[in-house]
């Protein structure tokens, strides 16, 4: 029977079927009930309609003696209800941190007796102990989204509730690392080595570069989503490696799905000299544009490999894939290019959050700034 993920399946019959968990009989085993579709898409609407349904009652038949409630039960409770709610690769990032952090910690507790004692023990926990050998600890920014996730769960409880009190979580800070930015003489360095025998990997840096979109966004793009003239490129897809949470498969797969936002979906002019070099790789409108003649596409861990060759070989340290889209919005504040236009072709949300994470003053800037205080001294 093929698997859809989620709980769907493709019959032999040819119809699709969906489970969801309905109650728990008198000791306390899940009760499943299925919904069936013609199609895949079909049995996943009416899967969320069933989940939504229940979902304010659910708690109470599933599991009848709430003080018995472990924060186990009532995480995976949450999670069914979300799974349809949210992105795939959401769905496995919440499941990958409740199986592998949060719940062989917190599990086994009595949702009722829960408190925030608990709660901050665990934080100091993956602080200092929290990576898979515990000879050291996650970062803040990993523990604070564990925590986001444990708040839920909470909150949850409450919803249903399961609890009738609420604490606060103490999450903790988040240091702010220091964004890198290509120099304009590192660009400079980067580009040489890129356009000397450039290739399909190298034409992708170079579209990053001066795009700005980002790694699973420049390896999701196909020929059709670049315009007939060359001069423009849409954004309506992102491919990303995600945890599978089917059993029997292999670990991990590729997805292919919308960008994280409704923003994200955008259209992003294209310099003139980079056209000419997409003109000269063009292929079907159907396939990839980051693909060669072995591989249909090329995924993100390959682009950031290449990625890494190319600082390299141009003498470029401590640089990441990421600051390629860092170094675009840069250069376009450098360039005169409007606040709101930027954002818009990074997708984001405001253009206070473009100004915050991703305009950065280069020394160049500070220094040409400074030059120009040189007409009040009266020299």
């Amino acid at each position: 029977m093929p698997k859809a993920g989620r709980n769907i399946y493709k019959r032999k019959d040819g119809r699709w079927e969906g489970r969801y968990a309905k109650g728990r009989d008198s000791n306390g085993k899940i009760l499943y009930r299925s919904v069936y579709g013609k199609t895949c898409t079909e049995v996943k609407k009416r899967l969320a309609e069933s989940i939504l349904t229940n979902s304010g009652s659910a708690l109470p038949a599933i599991l009848p003696d709430k003080r018995n409630l472990t924060f186990t039960d009532v995480a995976n409770q949450w999670l069914s209800i979300n799974s349809l709610r949210v992105k795939y690769s959401t769905y496995a990032n919440y499941t990958a941190m409740l199986n592998l952090h949060i719940l062989p910690l917190l599990g086994e507790y009595i949702m009722q007796g829960l408190t925030a004692a608990e709660i901050n023990r665990f934080t100091e926990e993956k602080l200092n102990n929290g990576r898979a050998d515990r000879k050291s600890g996650l970062s803040a920014k990993t523990v604070r989204d564990m925590l986001s996730i444990i708040k839920a769960v909470i909150d949850f409880a409450s919803m249903e509730n399961i609890i009738n009190k609420d604490f606060p979580i103490t999450y903790p800070k988040q240091q702010q690392h220091a964004i890198r930015v290509l120099s304009r003489q590192e660009q400079t360095a980067l580009e040489a080595v890129l356009t000397a025998g450039l290739d399909i990997h190298k034409l992708g840096i170079l579209l990053c570069l001066y795009t700005g979109i980002r790694i699973g966004e420049v390896c999701a793009l196909r020929w059709k989503d670049i315009s007939p003239d060359f001069d423009s490129l849409s954004i309506n897809r992102t491919l990303q490696r995600v945890k599978n949470l089917g059993e029997g498969e292999q670990r991990t797969k590729i997805l292919i799905d919308t960008p994280k936002s409704q923003r994200s979906i955008r259209e992003i002019p294209i310099p003139k000299f980079l056209s000419a070099h997409l003109k000269h790789f063009a292929r079907d409108s159907g396939t990839f544009v980051l693909a060669t003649g072995d591989i249909d596409f090329i995924e993100p861990r390959t682009m950031q490999n290449h990625f890494a060759r190319s600082i390299k070989a141009a003498n470029v340290n401590n640089a990441n894939y990421h600051s390629l889209r860092h170094t675009f919005a840069t250069r376009c504040i450098e360039a005169g290019v409007d606040v709101k236009s930027l954002s818009e072709m990074l997708g984001h949300s405001s253009v206070t959050f473009t100004l915050r994470c991703y305009v950065h003053s280069s020394f160049e800037q500070k220094r040409e700034g400074m030059n120009k205080l040189e007409k009040y001294s009266g020299k």
